[in-house]
């Protein structure tokens, strides 16, 4: 009885996480804590008891993902932050590829990024601004725009070779607004993802609770 009561109090002091969703809401996690004869589960919580102590919680902030259709390709121009271009804490984040990919030109295939990071151009960027010239890094992806260079012949395979990357980039960022913006020009013989599924990305500040 008196562990019980133990972890009870030690969950009850480190409430549960929150995160953000797509729209930048807030969206606090559920606690599920079972008392009586069951162990405690406090892993909606973010809360985990390895050897005894309880692990430092992360906070998601959602996912973003560019909103340009055929019809609207010039949409690929804009940068689409997270949580509304609302300012995010400092600390130690991990970027995650979760769906989409497009062309560079209708003439190519599918793809996340034309080039790699160092080309400097024809991919995407995390940006701290809206005009795209503070850069963080490129988000993890595939590059290249041709089957033979790397690209894809259908939209499923492009999707589903980037679900098998191996891990998220990780990157310490100082605080403030955080998007995503194409490098590309120009943005009128893209083509979008189907469905309007174009290369979407998730947040997460690893090690810290989300802010009040």
């Amino acid at each position: 009885m008196l562990l019980r009561l133990v972890l009870v109090g030690l969950l009850a002091g480190c409430g549960s996480s929150s995160r953000f969703g797509d729209d930048g809401g807030l969206d606090a996690s559920s606690l599920d804590a079972t008392t009586g004869d069951a162990a405690i589960d406090a892993s909606d919580a973010g809360v985990s008891f390895g050897d005894g102590g309880v692990s430092d919680a992360s906070c998601g902030f959602g996912s973003a993902g560019n909103f340009a259709t055929q019809s609207s390709l010039d949409l690929f121009g804009q940068t689409v932050f997270f949580v509304d271009g609302g300012p995010l804490p400092a600390g130690h984040y991990q970027i995650a590829y979760v769906d989409g990919c497009m062309k560079y030109s209708s003439a190519q295939d599918w793809t996340v990024n034309a080039y790699a990071e160092d080309a400097g151009s024809d991919h995407w960027w995390l940006v701290r601004n809206a005009s795209g010239s503070d850069t963080v890094l490129t988000p993890p992806g595939t590059s290249g725009y041709l089957v033979d260079a790397g690209g894809y012949a259908t939209f499923t395979d492009c999707v589903n070779a980037n679900l098998q990357l191996d891990a998220p980039r990780e990157f310490d960022f100082d605080g403030g607004p955080l998007g995503l913006w194409l490098a590309d020009s120009p943005y009128t013989d893209n083509v979008a993802g189907d469905n309007g599924r174009n290369p979407k990305w998730s947040l997460t500040l690893v090690g810290q609770p989300c802010p009040n």
